[in-house]
């Protein structure tokens, strides 16, 4: 793992200790979970742009329609009709 070190206002760091005292975690992992999403966040608005510029070709989307045709490999018929008999 990588150290960063970086530094926040005095409010927002007794927030964010309130925070992780809140949920049960230790303040580095809020911060990293935090950092994770926001990453995240900013790596799917670039994908987005990507896709914009690049959709997918015909070869592409017709093998997304044949995985939508693909069953379990288990018989769950059983548990089907249970469900629908509760329903």
């Amino acid at each position: 793992m990588t150290m960063l070190s970086f530094r926040v206002p005095p409010e927002e760091a007794a927030r964010a200790k309130e925070c992780a005292d809140y949920i049960g975690v230790a303040l580095s992992e809020l911060y990293r979970e935090a950092l994770r999403r926001h990453i995240n966040a900013i790596l799917a608005e670039r994908d987005a742009e990507i896709y914009e510029k690049m959709p997918l070709t015909e070869e592409e989307l017709s093998a997304f329609d044949d995985v939508q045709y693909w069953l379990p490999a288990e018989d769950w018929s059983d548990w089907i009709e249970w469900l629908d008999a509760k329903g």
